[in-house]
Parts: C-alpha cells; sequence; structure tokens
C-alpha cells in the first residue's frame, strides 16, 4: 500500500474522531442542543462547542486524507510520537482537573464547588492545565525548553480563558462544570 501515508492515516483518524464528537458525543452528553431559547431568548446550548469542534476536526480531517499523499509511509517512530504526544495530553488534563480544587483547597481551605465560578478560583486548573498542554506540546515538536516558550503558553492559556470566560456570565470554564 504504497499510497498509505502517515499523514492519510492521521488525518482519517482526525475525521472519525471528529464524526464521534459531531454525531454522538455531543448529542448524548448534552442537556440542551446547539441553541437553546428561554424566555423569547435565544442562548447558546451545552452541545454547540463540541459540536463545532467535531465539525472543525472533521473538515481538517478529511483535508488531510485527502491531500497527504506526499508523506513518508507509517513507521514505529509514529507509534511512539502518537503514544508522547497522548500522554501529554492526558497528564495536561488531569493537571487543569485536579489543579483548582487542589489550589483552593490549599490556600483557602474552603471547598472547591462553591467557588468555581469566582474569580481567580475558576481560572487556576485551566490556566495551569493549559499551559502545561501547550507548553508540552511546543517542547515536543522543538525539542527543547525555554522561558520566552513558558510565557508563550501562559499567554495563550491566558488568552484563551479570557476569550471563553468574559462574553458569556453563565459559563464554566472546563473542567469546572464537573467538579
Amino acid at each position: 500500500m504504497k499510497h498509505f501515508t502517515q499523514d492519510r492515516v492521521l488525518g482519517l483518524l482526525v475525521l472519525a474522531f471528529g464524526a464521534w464528537i459531531t454525531l454522538y458525543w455531543a448529542p448524548v452528553d448534552s442537556e440542551t442542543g446547539l441553541v437553546e431559547r428561554l424566555r423569547g431568548r435565544f442562548s447558546i446550548g451545552d452541545a454547540l462547542a463540541p459540536t463545532v469542534a467535531g465539525v472543525i476536526l472533521m473538515a481538517s480531517g478529511a483535508w488531510l486524507a485527502l491531500l497527504g499523499g506526499k508523506g513518508e509511509g507509517l513507521r514505529l517512530a509514529n507509534l511512539s510520537y502518537l503514544c508522547v504526544l497522548i500522554l501529554c495530553l492526558l497528564l495536561s488534563i488531569a493537571l487543569m482537573r485536579g489543579a483548582g480544587p487542589a489550589l483552593v483547597e490549599a490556600i483557602t481551605g474552603a471547598e472547591y464547588r462553591p467557588l468555581r465560578d469566582t474569580v481567580p478560583w475558576k481560572y487556576f486548573g485551566f490556566v495551569m492545565g493549559g499551559t502545561a498542554m501547550i507548553l508540552s506540546l511546543i517542547v515536543l515538536v522543538e525539542r527543547r525548553l525555554s522561558w520566552s516558550r513558558v510565557l508563550i503558553a501562559l499567554g495563550v492559556a491566558l488568552f484563551l480563558a479570557a476569550f471563553y470566560d468574559l462574553p458569556f456570565e453563565d459559563l464554566l470554564l472546563p473542567p469546572n462544570g464537573d467538579v
């Protein structure tokens, strides 16, 4: 199979994952649809963000699968790189999930759930886990660590937290809805 390149395999996997998010996970895991109407006013439903992410993944995966035919064939190094990538993502998500409650309890001694939507507590887990995720991906790609990359990762995580949180008064940043 000469045309079974690493780009095409990755594209097909991303396409399948995006389809799973869009067609199964977002509708099943969300209490509301894409858009919700409350008292004559439209608001963003629980399923909108994961559905948009799934559609973007499907489009990206299809593009990569269709146009990614000039790369190398699949090798064992590809699998080991993918395993390290997945490990970085899982550890970052675990940090995102646990950092907020741990810091709140260590600093205030209070329970996290009542404080999960108050400044600055609601940003701890998202920013720490997001910074770790972005920084680990930068280090994985560049194979070096520098203070400028740490600041870039922190800045991007802070920007994303502000971008998603500030325009919406009733949105909980991940993973605060689960805690």
